[in-house]
């Protein structure tokens, strides 16, 4: 039965990250996995070795946007912090929203009910132009983590249920 079980989940393994185009990022330093589409690149990683910080960035596919009338490449980021001045999630979520708020002209930011997760969504205006962001604060063995979604008003809705998708593939030691 031991060998049926392994098979199974060799072909699920096989299904889910090879034929449907996905790939398995790992950072071992901060603890942390997700599973990213095939069809998603690389727009920004910083080094950890030497660091109390990280952050990488994934541009999901261009798409049109009727509403600012141009191709828009959304973003999909998790941050991870290790640093004695973050107590839990919600000290976390806190220091970001001041951090965004220094340079944003306009911030808001609603709490989205979850007994599970301190999730937000945000609203900003940077540069003149909006922006939608939901995100996810976690706190987890000394490690403060931001798994954040970024794209236009008129861009959120067509992605959103991507970034839901992708969050569920995210796991932290």
């Amino acid at each position: 039965m031991k060998l049926a079980q392994l098979v199974s989940a060799l072909l699920l393994y096989f299904i889910c990250n090879v034929a449907l185009g996905q790939e398995i990022y790992k950072n071992k330093e901060f603890g942390f996995e997700a599973e990213i589409p095939e069809d998603w690149s690389v727009y920004k990683e910083t080094p950890s070795s030497t660091s109390n910080y990280m952050i990488i960035a994934w541009g999901m596919p261009k798409l049109y946007s009727e509403m600012e009338k141009e191709e828009i490449e959304n973003s999909i980021s998790i941050t991870a912090i290790k640093s004695n001045s973050i107590k839990d999630a919600a000290d976390l979520a806190e220091k970001d929203y001041k951090r965004v708020s220094g340079f944003a002209m306009k911030v808001n930011r609603t709490k989205i009910n979850s007994t599970e997760y301190l999730c937000f969504i945000t609203s900003s205006i940077i540069k003149f132009r909006s922006y939608v962001s939901k995100q996810y604060f976690f706190y987890k063995n000394g490690t403060g983590y931001i798994v954040n979604f970024t794209a236009t008003p008129g861009t959120y809705t067509q992605n959103e249920p991507k970034f839901d998708a992708f969050f569920k593939t995210v796991k932290f030691d």
